[in-house]
């Protein structure tokens, strides 16, 4: 992947993500690189492409469970 298929795909995901702050803080990376990244200013390198996927991938997984749970729980509710 190209240095800038690669940003470009990490800046799709920051355009869809509710809280880049958060992302950040998470990622370990500044908010200010991510800031960047999203308004083109910057390329996105394989490492912080990395701690991005794996904290949305670590988000997904937590909101699969919690939609999950809530389900049940709804279900539960209806009986």
């Amino acid at each position: 992947m190209t240095s800038t298929h690669l940003t470009e795909t990490v800046r799709e995901a920051l355009n869809v993500v509710p809280n880049v702050s958060a992302l950040a803080n998470a990622a370990g990376v500044s908010q200010s690189l991510l800031a960047r990244i999203k308004a083109g200013e910057r390329e996105a390198t394989p490492a912080v492409a990395a701690k991005v996927a794996a904290v949305l991938e670590r988000w997904s997984v937590q909101c699969s469970r919690a939609a999950a749970r809530i389900r049940r729980s709804n279900r539960r509710g209806k009986r």
